[in-house]
């Protein structure tokens, strides 16, 4: 997956996707397909129907969303990969970025910031470890 931004400020899919693209992921993950007229819905009244459908249509082309017709000739829209996997995508990019860019001050920071948030995380750091050397 390329990442063309980043946004420090966002959080989930928004970071990576944009505010609008994340909530339209988000409702198409939760629901499995919806039509045009759905995703609008499950954005809210304030969402414009005409933007909502530019941007799930730019999630076509990059890959995220697939869409076919129903009898009624409408548009439903489907997620090619889960929620799940699609943040294992991004945090592999983004991980495998920043250690190849920066290296030993990647891994120094990764660290630190998991002591930072829940030091149980230090604990399956070293399990991850352990299990990436092979046991030992």
């Amino acid at each position: 997956m390329d990442i063309h931004r980043f946004n420090l400020n966002g959080s989930g899919p928004t970071r990576v996707l944009g505010e609008l693209a994340a909530r339209i992921m988000e409702a198409v993950w939760t629901d499995g397909s919806l039509t045009g007229k759905d995703i609008s819905a499950a954005i809210g009244p304030d969402s414009h129907y005409k933007t909502v459908m530019t941007v799930t249509n730019r999630l076509v082309e990059k890959g995220l969303l697939v869409r076919s017709r129903t009898r009624d000739r409408a548009y439903v829209y489907r997620a090619t990969v889960s929620r799940e996997a699609f943040l294992n995508q991004v945090m592999a990019s983004v991980a495998s970025g920043l250690v190849g860019d920066f290296g030993q001050q990647a891994l120094s920071h990764l660290v630190q910031a998991a002591d930072a948030v829940d030091p149980a995380y230090l604990d399956e750091l070293e399990r991850l470890v352990r299990e990436r050397k092979g046991g030992r």
